[in-house]
């Protein structure tokens, strides 16, 4: 009786520690857990399937940008908006928070929830290497993707991607 006794005390006392480390190692994370970035939240609404005759669904991307290269390689990059900055920048923040900060991260470090789990770590968007980017090279990314950045193009509308770049702009002058 007395081993049961002392076994039961043991796991609630080992069980106890546990949980304690657990919640210490939450509350001091530089990042926030993985169920908390906006893109993991289950959609509101169901999402709309797309006959299949209507889009190409493989390689549609790069389909995309090999039609817009061969027609026209001035128009593939649009100007930056000309309408309110402030407005612009509020967008691109939430925009950046929607689909780039799970890997990028809230401080644009390279170290989201996601991110973290990749090798290399996604770029760290103020550092110098980005910063050297010209505007039209940073669209090109977001729209068409790299070895490891997901294509946007048919998730983020052009404003939407313009707005990013401003706002990732903005943090690079804020971060120097």
């Amino acid at each position: 009786m007395k081993k049961v006794l002392f076994l039961a005390v043991f796991a609630m006392i080992a069980l106890t520690g546990v949980y304690t480390v657990i919640t210490l190692y939450d509350s001091t994370m530089k990042v926030g857990r993985m169920n908390q970035t906006p893109v993991l939240r289950p959609h509101e609404e169901p999402l709309l399937v797309m006959d299949k005759r209507l889009v190409a669904f493989h390689k549609s991307e790069k389909l995309m940008k090999e039609k817009l290269m061969k027609e026209n390689y001035k128009n593939m990059f649009p100007e930056m908006p000309t309408g309110s900055l402030k407005a612009s920048l509020t967008k691109g923040e939430k925009d950046y928070q929607t689909f780039c900060s799970h890997c990028h991260g809230v401080n644009l470090d390279g170290l989201g929830t996601v991110g973290q789990s990749f090798f290399p770590l996604p770029a760290n968007l103020t550092g110098k290497k980005v910063s050297d980017l010209r505007d039209k090279e940073i669209f090109s990314v977001i729209s068409y993707g790299s070895e490891k950045t997901p294509a946007l193009a048919s998730s983020m509308t052009v404003e939407s991607r313009n707005a990013v770049i401003l706002y990732v702009r903005s943090m690079q002058k804020n971060a120097h």
